[in-house]
């Protein structure tokens, strides 16, 4: 049900003053006309502001650590979180911490991981964050050393030392220091969190006097479209600024008085990642904002409790990643309860990390229509581990999923034509001066000019009006030739197919490099797979349920109808009865697929996707 007649309720942006050269080299450069506010010099002067001027506001909440299932929530105000991030310092000082020798974390989001964390970018060691999958869900370790001796940190963090034991052991600590915050690692010189922290002396205020724009705060882990991750270099005054290049297109104090005070979020991307660490929890931080730490994520094992807490927190911003708003859509739908709670408060809702469906969008709204009378944008954010994370979003009432918006203020975007394609590229205060220890890469990702080169394709969503914002067109690295020569978008083929579906699939990998037609290899949405066949059934049976291929088919088969040309249409698909190995780089930082390293894990199953005759477990459309 279309809701196109409904009015968008009130998001104070700021009028559009977007700047526009074509260039003789047929190059377009693009800037916000808005000026960039104002941004502290680096992430630990809004915790020191706000502890200040507003030290009763809560800063982070949580569930319980030992039992989450206790009702309530464990929350931290700025006032409280300031003496102890100044102990955790002192700790960092006395252990030798700095800008050579880092500290790295494995941990999922909480109290204690944010503590740490801004402890040591404040004692001037840069963090690293590394993903719990690394530590967990590996059987090699591979990654992990890999990280370890590319980064050289003197101190680790674990939230768990029993948890993390495995990994541990796997990179081999040697005789640094692990801290913990609970149950204590074996075999290691290891100290609580508690007892790391100690009375702060006159060096924790010569140490923040210290930092500025330059100084490293993080190495940020990418993985890109191959080989071994990046560190990539993030700056506190990146940080620090993309905060404010997002409230600069913002009319601030009438945002604040539609939603009634400091914003308030609650989210499950993790700090692991560049979407998670910069755009939500730094970004709430500036504001002088409250964050929610939602431990559940929109997979059938957490996805009870996801809603549990959205049911108890009225946020008024919900930004997330497509595979949460479908999970969520749903939920909405047959929840008045938790679609009364979630739309009341709610000024933006927003996505990024890969393209949504629109189908999705018109479920949502007419939600929110239904509860509230009025629509609520869903717009979404864009850019990248190397910009900190966003370069642009679309900063306008919105119902027109796929676009990525325009450029914010304080960078500028250069679209460079590319084969048949215009790749997007950055400049700007956000963007990192280079991946570390890594020369090479380094070298590769800027142009001549000094813009980062993103990979991405774009196009105006409207040629003739290019205020109405840019378009994901495809990774460039992921566009191939099919034996004919016909040139195919995997991004765009991937996006339309998955949404065929209708839910069946989370994502999908787009095959056909000089071959005479495009695959699939299909990942199932568990949730829905679950919900559509009425049964706790395993990966392996969905893959084999004849509900859930008759989705897959009929889907794919209607696609072929809408996009019958040989660079969309769909010949195979095989459903893989497994998840995406993040642990082996198979989900890049973004949270979608990497098409090219699937398709190297994958190999036997790409070669079945095109045996003749089709194996049985191969759909034919």
């Amino acid at each position: 049900m279309s809701t196109s007649d409904i009015p968008f309720r009130e998001i104070p942006y700021l009028p559009q003053k977007m700047h526009i050269e074509r260039r003789d080299d047929g190059s377009v450069i693009l800037e916000n006309g808005q000026p960039l506010k104002d941004h502290p010099p680096h992430m630990l002067w809004p915790i020191v502001y706000w502890a200040e001027h507003r030290p009763d506001t809560v800063w982070l909440a949580q569930r319980d650590p030992v039992d989450p299932s206790r009702d309530g929530w464990v929350k931290l105000t700025y006032g409280d979180a300031l003496p102890k991030i100044r102990a955790l310092a002192q700790g960092f000082i006395d252990a030798g911490a700095g800008p050579e020798a880092p500290l790295m974390i494995l941990s999922r989001n909480s109290i204690e991981h944010a503590l740490i964390m801004y402890a040591a970018m404040w004692a001037g060691a840069p963090v690293v964050p590394v993903t719990p999958a690394y530590a967990l869900l590996s059987q090699d370790f591979a990654r992990l050393t890999y990280v370890d001796g590319l980064t050289q940190p003197k101190l680790i963090y674990v939230d768990d030392g029993e948890e993390y034991q495995r990994g541990l052991d796997g990179m081999g600590v040697g005789d640094r220091t692990v801290i913990y915050a609970r149950n204590a690692p074996t075999g290691y010189h290891s100290v609580s969190l508690d007892d790391f922290a100690t009375t702060p002396t006159d060096a924790v205020d010569a140490a923040y006097d210290r930092l500025g724009h330059e100084t490293i705060a993080k190495y940020m882990l990418t993985s890109g479209s191959t080989g071994e991750p990046k560190a990539v270099i993030n700056t506190h005054g990146m940080i620090a600024a993309n905060a404010k290049m997002i409230r600069s297109v913002w009319d601030e104090d009438r945002l604040n008085a539609l939603t009634g005070g400091p914003q308030v979020m609650c989210n499950f991307l993790p700090w692991s990642h560049t979407y998670g660490a910069n755009a939500i929890l730094h970004n709430v931080t500036d504001w002088g904002g409250t964050l929610y730490l939602d431990w559940g994520a929109p997979t059938p094992a957490k996805l009870p409790e996801m809603l549990r807490n959205l049911r108890e927190v009225s946020t008024t911003q919900h930004t997330t990643v497509p595979a949460a708003w479908a999970a969520l859509a749903t939920e909405l739908e047959r929840d008045d309860a938790l679609a009364t709670t979630f739309f009341k408060r709610l000024c933006l809702m927003a996505y990024g990390g890969a393209a949504m469906g629109q189908d999705i969008y018109e479920r949502i709204q007419a939600v929110a229509v239904r509860v509230t009378g009025e629509r609520i944008s869903l717009s979404a954010g864009y850019g990248a581990t190397e910009t900190s994370p966003t370069a642009s979003n679309v900063h306008w009432p919105n119902d027109t999923m796929g676009l990525i918006g325009l450029p914010l203020p304080g960078n500028t975007f250069k679209l460079a034509p590319v084969g048949e394609k215009m790749e997007l590229r950055v400049k700007g205060v956000n963007v990192t001066p280079g991946y570390y220890r890594n020369p090479e890469k380094t070298a590769e990702a800027f142009d001549e000019e000094g813009f980062y080169k993103l990979g991405d394709a774009v196009r105006f969503a409207d040629p003739d009006d290019p205020r109405k914002g840019l378009a994901f067109d495809g990774r460039t690295a992921e566009e191939f030739k099919l034996a004919n020569g016909t040139w195919v978008s995997a991004g765009t083929v991937r996006v339309k197919a998955v949404a065929a579906v209708g839910g069946a699939l989370s994502d999908a990998v787009v095959c056909g490099l000089n071959k005479d037609r495009i695959a699939l290899l299909g990942f199932l949405n568990e949730t829905w797979c679950r919900r559509s066949i009425g049964s706790d059934a395993t990966l392996e049976e969905m893959a084999t349920h004849s509900e859930i291929i008759t989705a897959v088919r009929e889907g794919l088969a209607q696609h072929n109808k809408d996009h019958p040309n040989a660079a969309a249409r769909v010949d195979r698909v095989l459903l893989v009865p497994e998840a995406p190995r993040a642990d082996a780089g198979e989900i890049t930082e973004k949270g979608y697929i990497n098409q090219n390293k699937s398709q190297d894990l994958r190999a036997d199953a790409v070669e079945r996707l095109y045996a003749d005759p089709a194996p049985d477990d191969v759909i034919v459309l």
